[in-house]
């Protein structure tokens, strides 16, 4: 009797507590699951609490937390340099664990069909195999469902970060219980520019502790991207939300090392923190876990030196978050806006995952030996909601030993925030970068949703006569570049008011304009577009082709356009279409032969009117008489501008008459004063001289009919003449009277 009372009890008081936050209005559902604690039979809350106590991540590491202690398993297949992700069930039995290419069961076998997930896979291109995207993979279980999961991807920046976001579904119920993947690699869209994501993607529980947000980050924006999954798969729109720096770039030759990065939201899932490894910039921003929306950007932290910061986690009570960078680790207290540098540090830190444990472990990637399959341990941070060094950093937390060990990445695992115990309010400011005299739009975030409720907005814009507005929804344009401090009010009928603030920051805008070097791109030639004026040091530049050098070669008729960012400056967009010009088209044969006494007109042909002909010598007829042997050019120029150049060789024939003088005298009376050959290409010629005793005189590879017997006396010689080109000789004598 005494039980039957308590239980009836437990029950009573657990519905009385959801009646006082009947206007949370979670239903009857939320209700009957409590009742199910209540009573200790199994309800909806009651799962999920094993599904991430198995890890397996690196080089077949892996990591057990099933009984609350961290142990090393030994039994993975997998190698994975980032992404990875693994399931279990409630209570803790593995289900299957995948790099985002392959996913293999609880047998450690590939799960059927368990191949090409959508994740980046190329091992030619891979800077860390195989998949070398941040957060390239998570696993959730699908809403409602006890057999199925949805295996969720984003693509690598060796890839070009086009493979967007994709998902898999597996059913363990399948293959006797071992699993199969059903489907694979569906692509989902991307609103949000040439629909490109960086190598951010996490997984947070709903408000309604029954759904799924999934959010990404838009490539080339400063656009959040959230997605919603229900027991009907991805459905609705995405939320989008626009804050902070824009994910561009990169110091790395392919420019887009910014796409790397951890993205982590807190356990009470207010809080989200985003690091981009080339601009050493930490965010941090508010997110409404029932809603989607993030908002509230601020500058958290820089790192002077490349490379910026990679891997981020939150301490368990949200107080404290950690990011790594260049082999250190920083703690940034959010209560009392200071940071410190963990003490011993060790080569490569990668991503920080906080452990069902409640302790953060640290992948590494340092002192790596490939030929000797040494791998590093993971580091622990024993008590990370200490401030300090008392949280208790230990580099060497967790080693396996020879062939396993971390690398760069550890487990992507979704967050489960509590129930909320209050409204959660913020609001979206879609675009808190906005260009001058552009609008400014704002839009209440409130879960669940109050239809009570009255929205008044302060722009923070006292000058401006339409300051205020009402409404949950509201649009301000700021005629002044500057920071303004938006105010949202929201004030119920029961007279709980709440308000929340944001900053605005209105960028002035730049100039920028294509210029060419011609506005014709000619026949088999290129024209180079560049940007004036000369833009500020740390402008990112963006071509229709996706490249972003400052300067760029058309090759081709067609339009171009380029986006310009300078530094804090609004983007600047300008286009330009090149025209298809018909160019010069010089025919000349490539060799002509002559003989002694030439009669050889080069001409290249007929051209377009007003075309300039300039031949090697500096002539500028459009044709050229031809006197002796030797290479000809010329180039011609339209009145467009194209231009072409031809080349022909001129020589002498080996059946040409020629004339090699027997006497020659020296004397400097400018007559036949040189060993002049005529008829003959001399130059093609080798000549050696020998006097009357056989001595080589004198000697010239190719002869330049310079010979005067300079040092010599009077005589007869003997002379022999090679073509270097045909093999031809030419023996006899000369004599010589000074």
């Amino acid at each position: 009797m005494a039980a039957s009372v308590l239980i009836v009890l437990c029950i009573v008081l657990a519905v009385s507590a959801l009646t006082q936050l009947r206007r949370l209005n979670w239903g009857r559902a939320l209700v009957l699951s409590v009742a199910m604690l209540a009573l200790g039979l199994p309800g909806r809350l009651a799962l999920a609490q094993g599904e991430f106590d198995n890890w397996y991540f690196g080089y077949r590491a892996g990591i057990s937390f099933v009984g609350g202690t961290a142990r090393a398993l030994s039994d993975g297949v997998m190698t994975s340099g980032e992404s990875s992700a693994a399931i279990s069930d409630a209570q803790g039995n593995l289900l299957f664990y995948t790099n985002g290419v392959y996913a293999w069961n609880r047998l450690h076998r590939r799960l059927v069909n368990g191949s090409n997930l959508g994740a980046f896979s190329d091992s030619t291109r891979t800077e860390w195999v195989p998949n070398s995207a941040t957060q390239g993979v998570v696993v959730v279980p699908r809403p409602g469902s006890t057999t199925e999961y949805y295996i969720f991807t984003v693509d690598a920046a060796e890839n070009g970060l086009v493979g967007g976001l994709r998902y898999s579904v597996v059913d363990m119920a399948r293959q006797g219980g071992l699993g199969e993947v059903i489907s694979k690699a569906t692509s989902l869209a991307v609103p949000v520019g040439d629909g490109r994501l960086t190598e951010k993607l996490l997984a947070v529980r709903h408000a309604n502790q029954r759904d799924i947000w999934i959010m990404v980050h838009a490539w080339n924006s400063n656009v959040f991207v959230c997605y919603l999954l229900t027991d009907r798969g991805i459905v609705g729109p995405p939320v989008l939300s626009a804050g902070g720096t824009i994910h561009q770039g990169g110091y790395n030759p392919r420019r887009d090392y910014n796409a790397i990065g951890y993205m982590k939201v807190s356990r009470d899932g207010r809080k989200l923190a985003v690091a981009q490894y080339n601009t050493n910039d930490l965010e941090l921003f508010d997110f409404n876990y029932g809603t989607g929306i993030v908002s509230n950007p601020r500058l958290l932290g820089q790192q002077a030196n490349a490379p910026g910061f990679y891997g981020v986690e939150f301490s368990p009570d949200g107080n404290l978050l950690y990011a790594s960078f260049n082999g250190r680790i920083r703690q940034f207290n959010l209560l009392t806006r200071t940071d410190i540098d963990l003490l011993n540090p060790y080569g490569v830190t990668g991503a920080l995952q906080l452990g069902p444990d409640q302790k953060i472990y640290v992948a590494r990637a340092d002192r790596i030996s490939t030929s000797t399959a040494i791998y590093p341990p993971v580091g622990v941070i024993e008590s990370p909601n200490i401030p300090g060094v008392g949280c208790g950093y230990r580099a060497n937390g967790l080693a396996w030993g020879n062939n396993r060990g971390s690398a760069l990445g550890l487990p992507n695992l979704m967050v489960r925030p509590p129930v909320p115990n209050n409204v959660l309010v913020n609001f979206g400011l879609l675009g808190t970068d906005v260009c001058q005299g552009e609008v400014t739009s704002v839009t209440a975030s409130v879960f669940p949703t109050i239809t009570d409720a009255v929205f008044t907005w302060d722009f923070g814009d006292p000058a401006n006569p339409n300051n205020t507005a009402t409404g949950p929804t509201a649009q301000h344009r700021y005629a002044r570049q500057g920071s303004y401090v938006i105010t949202m009010t929201m004030r119920e009928v029961s007279g709980t008011v709440r308000t929340y603030t944001q900053t605005a920051r209105i960028l002035p805008r730049g100039q920028a304009r294509l210029q060419v070097n011609s506005a014709n791109v000619c026949t088999g030639g290129s024209v180079q577009l560049t940007v004036v004026p000369a833009q500020p040091i740390g402008s990112v530049y963006r071509w229709q082709d996706g490249s972003t050098a400052s300067q760029l070669q058309a090759n081709s008729p067609g339009v171009y356009w380029v986006v310009v960012t300078p530094p804090q400056q609004c983007p600047i967009t300008d286009t330009i279409r090149i025209a298809s010009q018909a160019g010069p088209t010089p025919v000349l044969k490539p060799e002509f032969i002559i003989c002694a006494e030439p009669n050889l007109l080069l001409d290249p042909g007929p051209q377009p009117p007003g075309t300039t002909y300039r031949w090697q010598d500096g002539s500028t007829g459009s044709q050229l008489s031809v006197v002796a042997a030797g290479r000809y050019s010329v180039k011609l120029t339209t009145l467009n501008g194209c231009s072409a150049t031809a080349e022909t060789t001129v020589r002498y024939g080996e059946d040409c008459p020629y004339k090699i003088p027997n006497i020659i005298t020296p004397n400097h009376d400018s007559f036949n004063d040189f060993f002049v050959l005529q008829g003959l290409d001399y130059r093609e010629l080798s000549l050696q001289v020998f006097n009357r005793w056989g001595v080589r005189v004198y000697q010239q590879e190719h002869y330049d009919n310079r010979w005067d017997a300079s040092g010599q006396p009077d005589g007869v010689y003997y002379y022999r003449l090679v073509n270097t080109r045909s093999g031809r000789q030419f023996n006899g004598w000369v004599e010589v009277i000074h």
